[in-house]
C-alpha cells in the first residue's frame, strides 16, 4: 500500500516551479525554506515556529513563503512530505520479507521499522526529524493536523499485518498495542544523552549501529512475549 501523500497547497502555482536563481550547487528557495521550516518546527513545535521566522532562517522574504506554500499547515506538511523515500524506504524493506514462517521473522519486520530511522538520523541534520516526529506524536492537538492520519497511519497497518502473520497465535489486540510501544521506544531513542550518565561514560550517546541493534532485540522481545489469543480472551 503506498503510503497517502500530503495534499498539495492550494493557490500556490510556484510550489513545483524551478527556481531559476538556484545553481546545481545551491538549494533552490523552496528547498532553503524547508530545510530551515524543518528546524524551526523540530525546536520550537508548529506552534512556536512562525512564517516569519522561516523566511528569516532560509534568508527569504516572507512573501516568498507564502508564495510557496501560502499557510504554515501546508508548509507544515511540506516538510513531512519531503520525508516520503523514509516511509517507502521502511515499507520495500518490510516487502522484502516474504518467508514469515523463519525464526527470525519477527526480528526483521523490526529491522525494517527501526534501521531505516536510525540511518536517516546518521545523516547531516537528520536529528531533526527526528525531533520533529516526536514533537508531532506528542502534540495533542496532532489530529487537527492529520500527519500521523495520512502518512504514519497507512505504514502502520502494513507492519502490524506483518507482525499478525508472523505471529498467527498472538492476540491481535496486543498486537495493536506494541506496534504502539514500539513507536514510543523508537522515537525516544533520540534522546540518548543521559547514557553517558547513567554507564559512568562507558557507553557513548549518538552509537547508532550499536543502539540499532539493540533497539531491534528490545522490541522483537516485547513483541514475542505479549500473550496469545486464548489467554487473552
Amino acid at each position: 500500500m503506498a503510503v497517502k501523500p500530503a495534499r498539495k497547497p492550494r493557490g500556490t502555482p510556484g510550489a513545483n516551479a524551478p527556481d531559476r536563481t538556484a545553481t546545481p550547487e545551491e538549494p533552490t528557495r523552496r528547498a532553503k525554506i524547508l530545510r530551515a521550516a524543518e528546524k524551526l518546527f523540530a525546536m520550537e513545535g508548529f506552534h512556536g515556529a512562525s512564517m516569519r521566522d522561516i523566511a528569516e532562517a532560509a534568508g527569504v522574504g516572507l512573501s516568498i513563503v507564502v508564495y510557496h506554500f501560502e499557510t504554515k499547515q501546508n508548509l507544515y506538511r511540506a516538510v513531512f512530505a519531503e520525508h516520503q523515500t523514509l516511509f517507502e524506504e521502511r515499507l520495500a524493506e518490510l516487502h522484502a520479507i516474504t518467508d514469515v514462517a523463519t525464526p527470525d521473522t519477527v526480528e526483521k519486520i523490526v529491522a525494517a521499522f527501526v534501521m531505516p530511522v536510525m540511518r536517516q538520523q546518521a545523516r547531516p541534520d537528520g536529528k531533526y526529524y527526528s525531533m520533529l516526529t516526536v514533537r508531532e506524536a506528542s502534540d495533542p492537538h496532532e489530529r487537527s493536523r492529520g500527519i500521523l492520519r495520512d502518512y504514519y497511519d497507512p505504514m502502520a497497518r502494513e507492519f502490524i499485518a506483518a507482525l499478525q502473520r508472523a505471529l498467527p497465535d498472538k492476540s491481535p489486540e496486543y498486537l495493536h498495542w506494541a506496534y504502539l510501544f514500539a513507536v514510543g521506544a523508537l522515537v525516544m531513542n533520540f534522546f540518548d544523552e543521559r547514557m553517558s550518565r547513567l554507564s559512568k561514560h562507558r557507553y557513548k550517546p549518538g552509537d547508532l549501529p550499536t543502539k540499532g541493534r539493540f533497539l531491534v532485540q528490545f522490541i522483537a522481545a516485547g513483541i514475542r512475549a505479549g500473550p496469545d489469543v486464548a489467554s487473552a480472551d
